[in-house]
Formats: structure tokens, sequence, C-alpha cells
């Protein structure tokens, strides 16, 4: 049924080229998608899109400047600056990579009456929800008044006055739907004013990844030196807000939701942990008005973890349990396992809020949800004025559901695998890997079948330069991508 709607949004701009929206559109990137730099200097701490990016040295260089002092965690910000939407695709070891939103820009650009209608909204990941949906009230506010007021939104109204005055459109990915959300309860007079909200591959009920930054430190084989990683995921009070607040912890033969006690157990800070806690139980009855949500799954994705001397072990299953709560258990009294996927990096249902509708379901992996032509396609739809058939929550009926699997990261000079899983008897799939950021390396490994391991087509990489590289397989309705940093493995620890 989306397959339709996203058809009937296209046709109506092909045959209706003057229609555009006339809401004020708002974009939150999520965790990462921000570029940040330092105030005092004017250096680039995130987003620098060079080839020297990709050395552990640099990493290791960048990461201990975006730790989160004492004086921002009390407010006094300003060290650093936020200077616009991520514009290259970066990496942050533990946590995987995040993608540009130069696609879903594009997109709303050309969906408004005016360039002027739209507002795209960069933060500064590391601090906390609270804090940057606080900003993101103050600028939404100020967007739909601003556009209100403006000579092209004044313009449209005369031409077709039924149209009424603008109203917000939200589109957030990741982190940014907890803003959004953070924006609507602090700022109440802004839920009278929505038009539609559309969270892509939102953690409403955290991310078990985030559990692997704060323990990083533990014994977890990084591409940079894991203990400066791990002094700098504990500071950051953004990432304690990712954390999973829905049964993710296993101990003592049960899964449970991580409190205080747990997250110190991590490595965390007290200080943080419970502040997080605190945020997340006030904030769980605030829903979103208007609410499209769009889900990634069938991907490979950590959805719980349990403790062992101090180091976490991650695994792709929960506990079955019956309708009250309890534990289903097997013949010898084990709780049973329940496989479960995602976007490879938020646990399916993780993405969904309590009492919303049925969402969305693309077989696409978190980053690359944002800027798949389906995903866009139904943002230009809602701005276009339609909404969800009764069967929302029904799969694009083309939509290959294979899963491509490729490392986080890779040492230059050594190999790095690549897998697609649960693919068709007959499929014809082509992988092509190509150096982004600047770099013009373009490397075609050939899929061949997986011995003993049906539905499995495997190759071998080995680009020759450091860089960040896109792994992208076609054969369906939409290519499958990843991204794979590849380091130049010299560091000063």
């Amino acid at each position: 049924m989306w397959a339709v709607r996203a058809f009937e949004a296209k046709l109506m701009r092909r045959s209706n080229p003057g229609r555009r929206l006339h809401d004020a559109v708002v974009i939150v990137p999520g965790i990462m998608g921000s570029e940040l730099r330092e105030a005092g200097t004017g250096r680039k701490l995130w987003g620098v899109g060079k080839l020297l990016a990709y050395t552990a040295r640099a990493h290791t260089e960048r990461l201990r400047q975006l730790a989160v002092t004492e004086d921002e965690r009390a407010g006094r910000t300003g060290r650093v600056e936020v200077t616009g939407l991520l514009e290259s695709f970066e990496p942050l070891p533990g946590f995987g990579s995040a993608h540009p939103y130069t696609a879903m820009v594009a997109e709303m650009r050309r969906s408004v009456v005016d360039p002027a209608a739209l507002l795209s909204f960069p933060y500064d990941w590391r601090l906390s929800v609270e804090h940057n949906g606080a900003l993101l009230a103050a600028a939404a506010r100020r967007h739909l008044d601003a556009w209100r007021a403006h000579p092209e939104h004044r313009k449209y109204l005369a031409a077709d006055p039924e149209a009424g005055p603008a109203r917000l459109v939200f589109v957030a990915h990741s982190m940014g739907g907890l803003l959004t959300r953070e924006a609507l309860h602090l700022d109440r007079t802004l839920r009278d004013d929505i038009r539609v909200v559309m969270t892509v591959g939102t953690p409403f009920n955290g991310s078990v990844k985030a559990v692997l930054m704060l323990n990083a430190g533990k014994g977890l084989p990084l591409a940079v030196p894991p203990g400066i990683l791990r002094q700098v995921a504990v500071t950051m009070p953004g990432l304690y807000d990712l954390l999973p607040s829905y049964r993710a912890h296993e101990v003592d033969g049960d899964m449970r939701v991580p409190g205080v006690e747990d997250i110190v157990a991590l490595g965390g800070r007290r200080e943080l942990a419970k502040a997080a806690v605190e945020w997340r139980t006030s904030r769980a009855e605030t829903t979103l008005p208007e609410h499209v949500t769009v889900v990634g799954m069938g991907q490979s994705t950590w959805t719980s973890y349990r403790l062992t001397d101090g180091v976490a072990l991650f695994d792709r299953y929960l506990f079955k349990r019956y309708n009250d709560g309890r534990l289903l258990l097997d013949a010898e009294g084990r709780p049973q396992r329940d496989p479960r996927t995602g976007d490879g990096t938020v646990y399916q249902y993780a993405a969904q809020l309590p009492g919303t509708e049925r969402p969305v379901h693309f077989y696409h992996e978190h980053g690359d949800l944002i800027r798949t032509r389906s995903v866009l396609d139904m943002a230009s739809g809602l701005m276009h004025g339609l909404r969800h058939p009764e069967e929302r929550g029904a799969m694009l009926g083309d939509e290959a559901r294979y899963e491509l699997r490729a490392p986080e990261w890779s040492a230059l000079g050594e190999p790095f695998a690549i897998e697609v899983d649960g693919v068709a008897r007959g499929a014809d799939l082509e992988c092509r890997v190509r150096g982004v950021n600047g770099l013009d390396e373009l490397l075609t490994p050939a899929l061949r079948p997986a011995p003993g391991r049906p539905g499995v087509l495997a190759a071998s990489c080995m680009p020759g330069r450091p860089g960040m590289y896109e792994v992208e397989v076609a054969g369906g309705e939409e290519p499958k991508r990843r991204l794979v940093p590849v380091l130049d493995m010299v560091h000063d620890g």
C-alpha cells in the first residue's frame, strides 16, 4: 500500500510541478549527525571529511576533544560550536557511522513553497536530550512564526486561502525523534501547531549500542585505544539518554531494564546515570501527535547484554514471556530465547512508542534509512498531504528482504568480509565498494555462494587507501548499503 502512496506522491510532483507544501518543515538529525568545532580555534572536531581523519591517531585526538566538561554539563556551553548538518560520512568506533542528510534536505527543499520554509536543526549531540530539546522547541517556534510572516507564505495564502496558516512538520532521524518528543513535552503549545511528525529509526526505548559505548574500554577490539573511547563516552549525557529502557540486561536467569546501578557497573558515572533514568521515567507517557513511525528491521541487531567481570557481552535475543510478564520456560526450566532483529542499531520494537499505530517497516540499516528512496518518497508524500492507508504497517511489495553484513571498521592492508544473507534462489545481486568523502576508488568484489550456508553470498574486499567506503549490494527494489571505515592503524595510545 505504501508503494502506491509513494507512486502517487511522485505522480503528483510530476503532474503538478507548481504545487508545494506551505507548512514549516524542521529536519532533526540523529546522534553524530551535526558538525562540531572548537570555538576558540575553529578546528573541526566532528565532520572533518578528510583522508587524515581515518587514521587511528587522528581519531584519538578528535575523541579527546569531544569529551563533555563539567562546565558543559552544568549548562555553561560555548567551548564547542555547532556548524551545520553533517556533510561527510563519519565513523565513531563502537557506535557505527553517521550519514549525511543531503538527500533528505534536497527532497524537502523541492517540496516546500520556498526554501525559507525549511529549517535544519543541527545540535551538540554530546549533550542531553533535555538540553537540546529545549533549544529545538525555541527554534521551531521561531521558525514557524518567521515563515508565517514571510511574503511567500502570504502570497500562497492569498492564492489559496482555504489552506490556512502554516503548521509544523518534523522529519526526525534517530536521536532527533527524542529531541522532537522532548520539544513537545517542554512546550505544549507546539502540539497545537503540528501537521505531522515523522520519526525514522528513533530509539524511543534505547539502543544496546549505547551500552557498548559506555563499556568499550573493557576488552572490546576497537580501531582506537579503547581506554580513550571509554573516557570520552562516559562524559556524554546524550549517550546515557540512549541506553535501553526495556528488559535488555540479562542477569540471574531473567532480563530487566538497566537501572542506575546497572549503568554504573558498565562504567557509567552515577550522576549521569541517575539523571538519565529519571529523565526517561518522566517522559514515559509523552506521545507525538500525528505520528508516522518508520522502523528498520531484518538486520542483525544487538538486543540484550550480560555483564561478566565488568565486560559487556552482547546477544541478539530476548526472553519469551506470557502476556502478564512471566517468563516462558522450556522443558528444563530455562527461559526460552526469542531471536530479534532491527536496523543494526535499534531493536525493532525499541523504535516504537507505546500506544502509537502500526509503524512502516523497511529492510534497511539504521544510518541508511534516512536516505533511501522509499523513505524520501514517503516524506515527500506526507508533505503533500498523503496519509497512511489502513495497512500502514505493510511492507513495500517489491522491497528486497535480504541482509547485508560488513564489519564496523577494517584495518588498512587487511581484507574485510562482505556477506548477504537471506538471498532468494535465482537472485541476481551485484556488489560495489566505492570510496566516499573525496575518494574515487571503486571496487567490484564478486559475490559467490558461501559453502554450506544456503541463501548466503560472500565476498572479500581490500581497499588500497584509508578512508570511508560504502558497500552497496543492488538487485532488489532498492540497494542495501553499509559504511566501512578503513583505518590506518598507526596510533600513539
